[in-house]
């Protein structure tokens, strides 16, 4: 369906660019056509004009030579007015070979042409006709011939020039009929344009609002898909402190005791006197070593697993065995400062707080090869900050660090744990510098204020 979608969508957009290609390519089309018609059209008319002007001129020129000539009509005079009149017959029928020319198919209208034509050839042999004529005669000619045919003349131009101008106004309506049913036309592509581009546009809206709910299901999904996830360490880790708080009471409270009352019975038996079963003192001996080391071996699992003191007394204590049973095992100097820590916080924190404390002096035993570690605990106003600090080789702290299996804890179980109480986990090193881990835990609002009313520092040091 989805495909289908962007295939309706590509397909929808290209039909709408077609579209608007055709649409200004028929624009430019129409406007360059009617545009060089509309040119053409108004060049023929100002042509037409300008040779009939040239035409009159003529007619109006041949018509004052012939009125000089009979105001002196002298043997001089008339060839000049034949010189002139050969002139203007030439240019009068260059002009009406141009007006049918310009227009074909029709040409020049035959009264038109007969007018002329009578013009010409009353005017023509004007030169030898008239020489002896007398003035009265001159007149009566020129009233009754010349005058009558150059008037007709006249008219008959003046209404070629009126059907030139007609034909003109003609023309202009066809233009402006074409240019009307060019432009309904183009207005029409243009509609469809935007039909199309209305509905290209609420189909991809459509696509692009299933998207974005798909989206945003997808992203619901994956942020409860993660907060599950948090929930589940979160839980695996109570899981885990619970099962290792029982596995210790079990250790020490069952399996303990039983040695330890094994261990007391094995001593009985071996203060009876001397005389008395020597062979099974001598075993029995064996068996009160071995019932310790195992009573011992019990106890060290138990305070892996979970000391007892971190329920009984508190962090502080937790931690200062801890630090001495670390001392002891590795022989690395120890201090650890504490001021104004309550003893009874929270078990998340407490478990929190001596369990990172414990990856982070364990990573340094293995890895740091230091010489002496300082511990620093304080609480003050609604947060508890740790820090823990060595003098060891240090490492690269944005160097990508693959956890090994078995590796306890490491740096992401320790960001992992601080996270979960919402606090921060900052570690600070470099190589040949040594470590510095920064841990801010914040703590809820107490029930009731403290009963001191300043906070109280101490110090602890082991050699």
């Amino acid at each position: 369906m989805g495909l289908s979608r962007r295939a309706v969508l590509r397909a929808g957009y290209a039909a709408v660019i077609l579209l608007l290609l055709i649409a200004a390519v028929e624009a430019y089309r129409i406007q360059a056509t009617l545009s060089e018609r509309h040119i053409d059209a108004y060049r023929t008319y100002v042509r037409r004009e300008k040779v009939l002007s040239d035409l009159r001129r003529t007619i109006w020129l041949a018509g004052n030579a012939v009125r000089d000539f009979f105001i002196d009509p002298r043997q001089e005079t008339a060839a000049v007015l034949n010189r002139q009149l050969h002139e203007y017959r030439a240019d009068s029928d260059r002009a009406i070979a141009e007006l049918d020319a310009l227009r074909k198919p029709y040409g020049i209208k035959p009264e038109v042409r007969r007018a002329i034509a009578d013009f010409w050839v009353t005017v023509e042999p004007l030169a030898s006709t008239m020489m002896k004529a007398s003035d009265s005669e001159l007149y009566a000619f020129v009233q009754q011939e010349v005058s009558p045919r150059r008037n007709a003349l006249t008219n008959a131009l003046r209404e070629l020039t009126e059907t030139d101008q007609t034909d003109l106004q003609r023309v202009e309506g066809d233009f402006a009929q074409t240019r009307s049913t060019a432009a309904r036309r183009l207005i029409i592509m243009l509609g469809m344009c935007v039909v199309l581009a209305v509905i290209v546009a609420r189909f991809s809206l459509s696509q692009a609002e299933t998207l974005e709910r798909a989206a945003e299901r997808q992203y619901q999904a994956v942020a409860q898909a993660k907060r599950d996830l948090e929930e589940l360490s979160a839980r695996l880790v109570d899981i885990e402190e619970e099962g290792r708080r029982r596995l210790a009471r079990e250790l020490h409270d069952e399996i303990g005791q039983s040695l330890a009352i094994l261990q007391i019975e094995i001593t009985n038996a071996n203060a009876l006197p001397d005389n008395r079963l020597p062979a099974i003192r001598e075993r029995l001996t064996r068996a009160r070593e071995l019932t310790e080391r195992t009573v011992q071996t019990v106890r060290d699992i138990s305070l892996l697993l979970r000391p007892a003191l971190l329920d009984d007394l508190g962090l502080i204590p937790a931690l200062q065995w801890l630090l001495e049973d670390f001392m002891r095992r590795s022989a690395i100097q120890c201090e650890m400062h504490e001021e104004g820590v309550e003893e009874h916080l929270p078990d998340a924190v407490n478990t929190c707080v001596y369990r990172i404390v414990q990856e982070a002096i364990h990573n340094c035993e293995k890895h740091s090869g230091a010489t002496r570690v300082r511990v620093a605990i304080r609480q003050a106003a609604g947060t508890l900050t740790v820090e823990v600090e060595d003098d060891g080789r240090g490492f690269a702290v944005d160097r990508p660090r693959v956890p090994r299996a078995g590796s306890g804890l490491g740096i992401v179980g320790m960001r992992e744990r601080a996270a979960r109480l919402g606090g921060t986990l900052v570690i600070e090193s470099a190589e040949g510098r040594g470590t510095r881990l920064h841990l801010t835990v914040p703590l809820p609002a107490p029930e009731a204020p403290p009963a001191t009313n300043s906070p109280e520092s101490k110090s602890w040091v082991g050699i």
